[in-house]
């Protein structure tokens, strides 16, 4: 866990504080041998909290700066309580919270806690389409919720993450969000432009590795036509093939980076949809002016000299 303010409340109210401010509850002397984690960096606070495992109940009176914060119970079911809203997630599943308001949070049956804080100003115009599902329990099976919670559990492990690591991590982070918005959004709320187009990069985020994956595949799945698609994606100044292609060479450049010395030119390109690795070298290069080779040669130089 890192090192937390020199401060004489316990470690756990100070990590709380910070992400959902002074907390209090009935059982102090309960929680004084509470262990976990915890990782800030770059817009995103996350901590693993190993409570007693017996009911606990925790009022925190929210922080002076909004933001988001989700929610997870792994030993048992989850209660929120925050304004006029009441909600419960089982084991696993996760809620969506306000930061900026006061909240209740309780735990039957104690145990696991996992929760992060994304602040208002790094969420930018992902804050709007994440306040429809505030409260609204996430299914732990949900594709685009799994992905964040793998690089949650990556970026508390700090030991094993250089500083670009850490913040590709964090990109990766947010730009999931919308993607996880996406896809919980009703039918109604996918008919209209911005909705539909949400939805959209949605399917393309989850067909990257699929090299088969066209137009017409999204125009089926979404139910309108490939003209319509195009329109959408017009008016963001790309077009469906651009946009795919420049979404597989940004998950191939992290993969090299990722993997390291390990990583083979030939398999990244395969990975990511490219049947060609000729091809993915030269759209690589165009892209960010250097070879995959290149970038796969310099992170193992960054790498051997941490």
């Amino acid at each position: 866990m890192q090192t937390a303010p020199d401060d004489s409340r316990p470690l756990w109210r100070l990590i709380l504080r910070d992400m959902m401010g002074d907390v209090e509850t009935e059982m102090e002397d309960r929680l004084a041998g509470t262990r976990g984690l915890f990782w800030a960096h770059g817009g995103v606070a996350i901590t693993t909290l190993y409570l007693p495992e017996q009911q606990v109940k925790l009022s925190a009176n929210g922080l002076s700066e909004s933001g988001i914060l989700i929610i997870r119970a792994m030993d048992g079911p989850l209660h929120v309580a925050q304004q006029d809203k009441h909600a419960e997630a089982a084991r696993a599943e996760v809620l969506f919270a306000t930061a900026g308001h006061p909240l209740s949070i309780a735990l039957p049956q104690g145990g696991r806690l996992d929760c992060a804080y994304l602040p208002r100003h790094a969420l930018g115009s992902t804050a709007q389409q994440l306040s429809a599902i505030v409260m609204r329990p996430i299914a732990h099976d949900c594709l685009p919720l799994q992905l964040l919670i793998t690089y949650a559990g990556y970026l508390l492990q700090q030991q094993r993450q250089s500083e670009i690591q850490a913040e590709m991590m964090v990109r990766h982070f947010y730009q999931l969000l919308p993607v996880l918005a996406a896809e919980l959004a009703d039918g109604s709320e996918r008919g209209g432009a911005p909705g539909r187009l949400a939805s959209i990069k949605a399917r393309i985020t989850k067909q990257l590795t699929n090299s088969g994956f066209c137009l017409a595949d999204i125009a089926k799945a979404e139910g309108v036509s490939p003209r319509s698609i195009q329109k959408l994606l017009h008016g963001e100044g790309t077009t469906f093939s651009r946009y795919l292609l420049e979404r597989r060479l940004d998950a191939a450049k992290e993969a090299l980076l990722l993997r390291g010395a390990s990583a083979s030119v030939t398999q990244v390109a395969l990975d990511f949809g490219f049947n060609d690795p000729a091809y993915f070298s030269r759209a690589f290069r165009k892209r960010y002016g250097m070879r995959p080779m290149d970038l796969r040669r310099s992170a193992r130089t960054s790498g051997n000299t941490r």
